[in-house]
């Protein structure tokens, strides 16, 4: 194949390279430009086509296609040639100046010409497409000069004059500026647009700030203000541009002391230092929190923020928060003292009660001795005065012993104990008694670890239990007492068949003096303080009492232990 040489048809270089200046820096994208400059360049120098292009979408090593930016005339490089002249621009490495080559297998050479590299980036490279004998400048025919070009792909240097390689170099080089510079705009587009929408929310996030926002320069001139500082200050003209000395004035107006806030911010706005959380009061009874920050910039002053807060209705829920704690701590003053009262009167009626009792008892049990001389009339009501005596007598104890127990007065002394022996124990010192009332009492027990414990303190649990359930069973009936140590803790329940418990009472049973209603109505004898003891005691010892009752059904009540075994 012979070398391409460039046929001039119409117009210079110079005529070719101004009209490229002026489509090209007219245009706005440099692109729209392109086709009409490419067809002047096709024309002017007798060309098949022209093709303007970004080597590999702008990474001359990358090595794929080029990425067309325009051609002339439309549809002249298949893609073949495309590939093959994107090849060529990737090997070169976009080095400066043009280069002519011819391609194997393809009419004609190229002129390939790429702009300098920015950033290692070429932004645009033309291809110039010649034919293939083509006349050169002094009208000779130069087929078959080039011996290389004929039968392999080489360089064709020869074929195309300086004139055509320069112009399609700076050609190049001008769509690769504009280019530029069109991407440089969009980049600072974006940036305004990004800076602008900033703005707007923080214009956004100041005008509805909750504390009164106010933002002066290095002029010391309003540049932001929120809606709040002037609803709090009563200023309902527009602030922005005005002297923040002035503003500041007729804020003063607002403090009852006008001449102490307007020397305070004096001093501030010299000081340039920050201050915070400085409360004045107002002529109207308010009270405002002044913040006051300057903005430095690289160590430059260039501005302040003040931050004011009505402080009025955190200054009210402070000061009822202390009368509430006042009035709180009167409560628990009257409460402690009325406690202290009544563990006194408890003991010294308790102490009182007990001599009379214990007198009222023995001469009892020494004129019941003297049974002969008795009726049968008078050994009854003996029976009755014994039993209330003992009756009243329990309660005084019960009475005593609660009160110990929660001033934490009463110890337990803790051993190794049997949960299932204390339980059978439990049931063979109640079961006479129960059996005399019709009630029969039976124990099932499992095996388990021993538990620290207080023997006697626990024996008082379950008696109190199995007495409840004994006095409140309907006669013929059993009472069953169980015991089994299961995750880690010991359940025993006591359950009988009697008359059942309210369900809204029974929450409350625990209580001191509170007794079911249904036993107060039935008559059954009690003071309510038996599951009382019951509860404290078994918490003493780490655990919980719970009660299950269906009304007139039964009822039953279930004491946990916790573990882990206790040493033998």
């Amino acid at each position: 194949m012979g070398a391409a040489t460039s046929k001039r048809r119409g117009g210079s270089a110079a005529a070719v390279l101004d009209f490229a200046v002026a489509q090209i820096l007219g245009d706005d994208t440099a692109l729209g430009a392109l086709p009409a400059v490419l067809a002047r360049m096709v024309d002017a120098f007798g060309l098949r086509a022209a093709l303007a292009f970004q080597p590999s979408g702008g990474q001359p090593s990358a090595g794929t296609d080029p990425a067309v930016l325009a051609v002339h005339p439309p549809g002249a490089v298949d893609q073949a040639l495309l590939a093959r002249i994107g090849v060529i621009t990737a090997q070169r490495e976009a080095a400066e100046g043009p280069l002519a080559v011819t391609l194997d297998g393809q009419p004609g050479s190229v002129l390939l010409a790429c702009s300098v590299p920015v950033d290692g980036r070429c932004l645009c490279a033309l291809a110039l497409i010649g034919d293939a004998a083509a006349p050169d400048a002094d009208g000779t025919d130069a087929e078959g000069t080039d011996e290389e070009g004929t039968d392999e792909e080489g360089t064709d240097e020869e074929g195309w004059d300086a004139e055509t390689r320069a112009t399609a170099h700076a050609v190049a080089a001008i769509v690769a500026t504009q280019i530029r510079h069109a991407n440089d705009i969009a980049t600072l587009e974006r940036s305004h647009a990004e800076l602008a929408d900033q703005t707007e929310r923080l214009n956004c996030l100041i005008a509805s700030a909750i504390p009164g926002v106010l933002i002066t320069d290095e002029q010391g001139t309003v540049t932001n203000v929120s809606q709040s500082f002037g609803t709090m200050f009563g200023l309902d003209e527009p602030l922005a541009g005005t002297p923040a000395a002035s503003v500041l004035r007729r804020v003063a107006r607002v403090f009852a002391d006008p001449v102490r806030f307007a020397r305070r911010a004096v001093a501030v706005l010299r000081a340039r230092q920050p201050m915070t959380g400085e409360q004045l009061a107002c002529a109207d009874g308010r009270t405002v929190e002044w913040d006051y920050w300057p903005v430095l910039v690289d160590g430059r002053h260039r501005g302040g923020i003040w931050l004011a807060w009505d402080m009025s209705d955190r200054k009210e829920l402070e000061r009822q928060r202390i009368e509430a704690q006042r009035r709180l701590a009167e409560q628990n003053e009257r409460l402690r003292k009325l406690d202290e009262a009544r563990n006194q009167f408890l003991a010294i009626v308790s102490h009182e009660l007990r001599t009379p009792l214990t007198s009222i008892v023995s001469f009892s049990e020494l004129i019941k001795g003297e049974a002969e001389g008795l009726t049968p009339e008078g050994v009854k009501f003996l029976d009755i005065i014994e039993r209330n005596a003992d009756r009243l007598h329990r309660l005084v104890g019960d009475l005593l012993m609660l009160d110990r127990l929660e001033a934490g007065a009463l110890p337990l002394d803790l051993a190794p104990v049997s949960v299932a022996d204390l339980a059978a124990e439990a049931v063979r010192s109640a079961a006479p008694g129960a059996a005399k009332q019709g009630i029969a009492i039976e124990v099932s027990t499992g095996e388990g670890p021993l538990v620290a414990a207080d023997h006697r303190r626990l024996m008082q649990v379950l008696d109190n239990l199995i007495a409840n359930a004994v006095k409140f069973s309907h006669r013929n009936r059993r009472v069953l007492v169980t015991a089994g140590y299961d995750g880690g803790q010991w359940r025993i329940d006591v359950t009988d068949t009697g008359i059942g418990i309210p369900p809204e009472e029974a929450g409350q049973l625990f209580s001191r003096f509170v007794r079911a209603s249904n036993a107060r109505t039935a008559g059954l004898p009690g003071t309510g303080l038996g599951l009382s003891v019951v509860k404290v005691l078994t918490e003493m010892h780490g655990g919980h009492v719970e009660v299950d009752s269906t009304l007139g059904g039964g009822s039953t009540f279930s004491v946990w232990l916790p573990g882990p075994e206790a040493p033998q």
